[in-house]
């Protein structure tokens, strides 16, 4: 099994990174950190267009999640050193592919990060965090992070 921590690229990463790995290690279980790419986003990543390659498999793309792993590291204690923390790095929708990445894995636990938002902005848009702890087969947990 394994605890997976959902990060982007913001602040709150740090966080999530060093919540996930206190648990891991606390569950002496491996921890992976995945990051997810919206197609959108895709452009900025991609230097050129590999044929027959992956995109998951571009040294681009995987170095962006790399880089944002080892943000997080730096910016907040984390029991993991990098070479201990598997990256993936998921190109689509954030939600679906992290809930279908755990269950890849038969992942222990899921690790996210939330932020109160305001009814209106709820309705507005769509929250990562809560369509993962809705659809999760699995035990998700989120840790709080304040509104900046």
């Amino acid at each position: 099994m394994t605890v997976v921590a959902a990060v982007d690229d913001s602040e709150r990463a740090s966080t999530v990174l060093a919540h996930a790995s206190s648990l891991a290690s606390d569950l002496s279980e491996p921890l992976h950190a995945i990051y997810v790419l919206r197609r959108a986003d895709l452009v900025n990543v991609l230097e050129k267009e590999v044929e027959g390659q992956a995109v998951t498999e571009n040294y681009e793309v995987k170095y962006t999640g790399e880089r944002i792993v080892m943000k997080a590291i730096a910016t907040e204690g984390t029991v993991h050193d990098h070479k201990d923390i598997e990256t993936i790095v998921r190109v689509g929708d954030p939600a679906e592919e992290i809930r279908s990445y755990a269950e890849e894995v038969t992942a222990r636990y899921i690790v996210v990060g939330g932020r109160r938002r305001t009814p209106t902005g709820k309705a507005l848009f769509g929250s990562v965090t809560q369509r993962v702890i809705l659809t999760a087969s699995v035990p998700v947990l989120n840790v709080p992070i304040p509104n900046r």
